[in-house]
Formats: C-alpha cells, sequence, structure tokens
C-alpha cells in the first residue's frame, strides 16, 4: 500500500496538469447535455414544441458518437489524443454557440445540433482518458475520477448560469454567453498542458522514447468478442441510460413534482456537489479494491433516489437527498468503466476499446433523455420511468459485480525501444 500510494504521488507530481486539463476538457463536453433542461422551457413557450422534438436534437450526439467513437478512438491509439483534443474545444464552443440561430422551424434546432454533435466527438471521454491512463499506474483510478469530474463541474456550473443567462439576456445570448464562458475557461489549459505519453514519446528523439509502463493488454478482437467486454458494455449503457437521463431531466422532473422552477434548478445544480464526492471516494476505492464492487455499489444508489422521488413528491428536502444520491451514482459510473476497460483488457488497445463502449455511452445519452419525454409527453408524468428504472439499475449493479477478477498481461521481456506489443492475458 505504502509503496502504491508513493508511485501514486510520484504519478501525480508528474502529471497533474494533464488531469487538470482533462477535466476541463469533458466539462465542456458535458455542456450541451446539462444545458439543454433549462432551455426547455423557453423553447417550449416560444415555439410550441413538444419536449421529445427539443430533446430530440441531443440524438445527434448519439448517433454521430455510435459510428465515430471506435473510429476516434483507433486514431487516438495511433496519433495520440492531444492534437484531437485541443482541435476538438475549439470547434465545440463554436458549435454550442451556433444554437443562437435555432429558426421557428424545429428543423432549424435539430440541424444545429449536428456541428455539435461532430465536435463531440473530438472532446469525448476517450481522448481525455486516454491521455491521463497512459501516465497514470498506481493512481489511474483517482486519476481517472478527477478527469471525468469534469462533467460535475459541468453539472454544477451549467443549470444555474444557463438559469441565469436565458433569464438576464434571453434564450439566444444565453447559448454564446455559455460558449464563450466555457471557451474562456477551457482552451488555454487544454492547449497548455493536455498531452499523453505517446505525444510526449513523439517529442523526444526516436533513441530517447519510451513506452508507458502499462501499454500491455488484449487484442481487440480478442476482448470485442469476449462474454465478459459484452457484460462490461451492456453496464455501462445501462448505467448512462439511467443516470444521465436523470441528471439531464432533473429540472422538468422536479418541477413536475410541483417544486418552482428557480427551486428546481437551484436543486439540480446540487448535483454536481455530490458529483464531485462521489468520483473523489469512487477513484480512491478503484484503486484500493476490485474496480467490479465499485461499479455495482454505484447502481445501487439511483435507486435511492427514485423511491425518495416516489415516495415524497414535492418535498425540496427528499429531492435534495435524491439529487444527492443521484450525484453519488454519476461520480462513479463512468469512471467504473473507464477504468475496469484499462484493468481487464490492458492499455495497447484502449482507445479502441473503450471508444466502441463509449460509442455505446453516446446512444444511451440520447436515447434516455428521449425515453423520459416521450413518456411525460404521454402520461404528463415522469412516474413511470423511476419505477422503470429500479429494476433496470438492479440489473445493471449485477453485470458489474459479475466481471471477475482482473486478468495479469505479460510484459515481453525485450521490446524494442519506443515499440510495443501485442500482449496475452494470464
Amino acid at each position: 500500500m505504502t509503496t502504491q500510494t508513493g508511485g501514486a504521488r510520484s504519478e501525480f507530481a508528474r502529471n497533474w496538469t494533464v488531469v487538470l486539463a482533462g477535466a476541463l476538457g469533458m466539462a465542456l463536453a458535458s455542456v450541451g447535455v446539462y444545458a439543454l433542461g433549462v432551455f426547455i422551457h423557453p423553447l417550449e413557450q416560444e415555439f410550441g414544441w413538444k419536449r421529445a422534438e427539443i430533446v430530440a436534437g441531443m440524438s445527434f450526439i448519439s448517433v454521430f458518437g455510435m459510428v465515430s467513437s471506435p473510429v476516434i478512438g483507433y486514431i487516438v491509439d495511433r496519433i495520440g489524443p492531444r492534437r484531437i483534443g485541443v482541435t476538438g474545444v475549439l470547434l465545440a464552443c463554436i458549435a454550442l454557440a451556433a444554437l443562437s440561430f435555432t429558426g421557428p422551424s424545429i428543423w432549424s434546432w435539430w440541424l444545429l445540433w449536428i456541428p455539435l454533435a461532430l465536435a463531440g466527438n473530438f472532446i469525448n471521454p476517450t481522448i481525455w482518458t486516454s491521455g491521463v491512463s497512459s501516465l497514470f499506474d498506481a493512481g489511474r483510478g483517482l486519476a481517472l475520477a478527477l478527469v471525468l469530474g469534469g462533467t460535475a463541474l459541468c453539472s454544477t456550473l451549467t443549470p444555474i448560469l444557463g438559469n441565469y443567462f436565458i433569464e438576464t439576456l434571453g434564450w439566444r445570448h444565453a447559448f454564446v454567453a455559455l460558449a464563450a464562458f466555457w471557451g474562456i475557461l477551457v482552451i488555454p489549459p487544454v492547449l497548455l498542458f493536455f498531452t499523453s505519453a505517446s505525444d510526449r514519446n513523439r517529442a523526444v528523439p526516436s533513441e530517447r522514447r519510451v513506452a508507458a509502463a502499462a501499454l500491455a493488454g488484449s487484442g481487440v478482437r480478442e476482448a470485442i468478442l469476449s462474454f465478459k467486454y459484452l457484460r462490461l458494455a451492456v453496464a455501462g449503457f445501462l448505467a448512462s441510460l439511467i443516470v444521465v437521463s436523470l441528471v439531464t431531466g432533473l429540472v422538468p422532473i422536479l418541477t413536475s413534482l410541483s417544486i418552482e422552477r428557480q427551486s428546481a434548478a437551484n436543486i439540480a445544480g446540487m448535483v454536481g456537489v455530490s458529483t464531485v464526492t462521489g468520483r473523489l471516494i469512487g477513484g480512491y476505492l478503484l484503486d484500493q479494491v476490485n474496480g467490479n464492487l465499485v461499479g455495482a455499489v454505484s447502481m445501487v444508489l439511483p435507486i435511492i433516489s427514485c423511491a425518495l422521488l416516489l415516495a415524497f413528491p414535492g418535498s425540496v428536502p427528499m429531492a435534495v437527498a435524491a439529487v444527492l444520491f443521484l450525484g453519488l451514482s454519476l461520480g462513479v459510473e463512468l469512471d467504473a468503466v473507464a477504468y475496469l476497460v484499462s484493468r481487464h483488457f490492458g492499455m495497447l488497445h484502449y482507445g479502441v476499446l473503450f471508444g466502441t463502449i463509449v460509442g455505446l455511452l453516446s446512444i444511451a445519452t440520447g436515447m434516455g433523455p428521449l425515453l423520459i419525454s416521450f413518456v411525460y409527453d404521454a402520461t404528463k408524468s415522469y412516474n413511470g420511468v423511476l419505477w422503470g428504472y429500479i429494476p433496470l439499475c438492479l440489473l445493471t449493479s449485477a453485470l458489474f459485480a459479475s466481471l471477475g477478477r482482473y486478468p495479469v498481461f505479460d510484459v515481453p521481456a525485450a521490446a524494442p525501444p519506443g515499440k510495443i506489443q501485442t500482449m496475452k492475458s494470464a
């Protein structure tokens, strides 16, 4: 334990700026998702669109993410994540501001989500987690938690800022203001600090290049065709479907339970506090105990959230408690998936393997909000969603728990400098 702790400290001392830049990049990747909830009402009022129609714009992120995430992961494995991430943060800010050009036709809204979805491919979790995972081993769980904790920063600030900008500037200028805020916060650190082991190796003479410590792992075909990978992928899909749809729909869910809109926005903003807590605790535990257990426990927490909202509709204290439990789950679920990919399948083809799962998570991210909006449009209530998610959470927890022990990957006795060979698991 002492050796592991010392190794983690050394890793953080060398690479904390990479973690910071990755966390901010991850925050920007989540802005569209967490902003949408506060824009539903003004768009509904101005254009008379249904909520499901408004949320459907986000489905482009799912479609493009599903198709391109494995490709992006393959490119990351070949050229490193830095150049992709730097390009992505610039494009994402421009695309977010462009939503202000939405016209009275629902098609204009949908079409303007396409550039945002395309830009999102260049700042998806594969980019940031690949860079950090390649530079950390002993402290990888906590490092991933801090990077993916960027979503907590986003989920805390974006609903509050979005609602403030809408009330003071109108919804059109609110999109521009959000883009400017996040661009100023994110672009400079990513440009200055974000890198990876392969990007660093590229900057030194070939004879001095070294491979990162844990770039061993399963082959792509071997991993993807395994039942373990299928279980992990399904668990990740269901976890994102459940947790992301509940978090992004918090404002409309809480207002449907007779909580005033501004109070609902403030309560929704609190999810970031518990998400940060969940990520820090979860990241620490991932480095200390089997990550399967951490993932399994994280998916029991939304059951408590759903039960509280169903049992105490309209209660602000119970809504706060429900949001806090939900945030704890959000703080762990993606971290656990990213970490478990690296431990069960290694780092050799991490970009492709995690990128493929990220494609599924993109589908879940788009499907979840659309699903709960359809339920609301049909029943004028979110209760059916809250009841339905309870058994899904239990199934997801069981899938995480069933993954088994981490394999041991054999490092070749004499690998040529700067080259990495396919490893076989023990």
